[in-house]
């Protein structure tokens, strides 16, 4: 079996180095522990005249530390500082299932991680507080069209002719009772189809007895001259269906799922319309350096307010990034963060960001 064994070690090695590659954020110390714990579990299992012969009590004490070394796919790390990651999005990016892959290494910034088998079950021990379950709540219903709305606001600004249609996505309730999250389809009984349609729904708020109806659940009931929401994002995306995808063939699989499901909103749309567009457009824009970025994106390309902007700067950092984008409005939250050597950008719109790394 020593083929075998070698045949293993080499497999588990090129799937470290792809993992690095896509995700370089990942501690060299943990993708080498797991590569160990599994070798040890491999070499506690001897071979003799086909049959396996195991060793239970130090086999199951390895398999035990590869559990426990092993994220839990379905929860995300529920701690008061959440660590930013880095992930390659050049190549990383398809539209229509052709990868998108523009001059330069480009990055699209999250925060947050699936938590440790060995973290969750100490947390049961301590009676510290739970991870929060991706399954559940406003995470479960993440929006299918931030990306195809992000490419087609890069699509358009390179020229291409696309037909469009509104959504628009309301988060943060200001009311009891209402959803984390949604997408309306209809407001006071008008269906949001267009920009027109929208400002007219907007028209016939009244005091008392608005309705809307959200993507996927029935019509909601609220009071009030304004929908009670603390943000309100008016996107438009292709009425033909674009598909976008983000994440490449290491997003599809099962550790890439895990983490792709962290970035539930909306801030990677910058850098996807940044993006589409150096593809589109044919501009080499990133110049040989390694371009960062994060905030969202609205259909008249101006830059909106994301979450967790120092986290997400140390991890631009971290990973070697020349450039890192991000919306101007927040700019005093990296009051006194160090960069290194990498240059911060702050941008308001679309257009900022492509005109910031012309002339940077």
């Amino acid at each position: 079996m020593p083929v075998l064994g070698w045949t293993l070690l080499g497999a588990a090695l090129v799937a470290a180095r792809a993992v690095r590659a896509q995700a370089p954020w990942v501690p060299l110390w943990y993708l080498g522990a797991l590569l160990a714990v599994g070798v040890a579990a491999w070499r506690l299992v001897r071979w003799r005249r086909g049959r396996p012969v195991v060793r239970w009590p130090a086999l199951g004490l390895a398999v035990l530390s590869l559990l426990a070394l092993l994220p839990v796919p379905w929860l995300t790390a529920d701690i008061a500082h959440p660590p930013g990651t880095a992930w390659r999005l050049d190549g990383g990016l398809t539209i229509e299932g052709r990868r998108i892959d523009p001059p330069g290494a480009w990055y699209w910034l999250t925060v947050g991680r699936p938590p440790l088998v060995a973290e969750v079950v100490a947390g049961w021990v301590t009676g510290d507080d739970q991870p929060r379950n991706l399954a559940v709540g406003s995470r479960a219903s993440r929006p299918v069209f931030n990306e195809p709305a992000a490419a087609a606001i890069g699509l358009r600004r390179a020229g291409v002719d696309l037909a469009l249609e509104v959504v628009v996505e309301v988060r943060e309730p200001l009311l009891d009772g209402l959803p984390a999250s949604a997408a309306l389809v209809s407001l006071n009984g008008i269906r949001i189809t267009n920009l027109e349609g929208w400002r007219y729904a907007l028209g016939t708020l009244g005091a008392h007895n608005n309705t809307f109806v959200a993507a996927g659940g029935g019509a909601l009931t609220f009071d009030g001259p304004r929908l009670p929401y603390a943000f309100v994002d008016v996107l438009e995306r292709p009425v033909d269906e674009l598909d976008v995808a983000v994440g490449g063939r290491w997003g599809l699989s099962a550790p890439g799922r895990w983490f792709r499901n962290l970035a539930v909103g909306r801030s990677h749309g910058l850098m996807v319309a940044l993006m589409t567009y150096a593809d589109a457009s044919g501009r080499d824009l990133a110049a040989r350096r390694t371009i960062a970025g994060t905030g969202g994106i609205r259909s008249d390309g101006s830059v909106s307010r994301i979450g967790g902007l120092r986290a997400k700067a140390a991890a631009a950092r971290e990973v070697g990034a020349d450039v890192m984008l991000f919306p101007a409005e927040q700019a005093a939250a990296l009051t006194n963060f160090d960069p290194g050597t990498m240059r911060l950008l702050p941008v308001a719109t679309l257009d900022e960001a492509i005109a910031a790394l012309v002339t940077s």
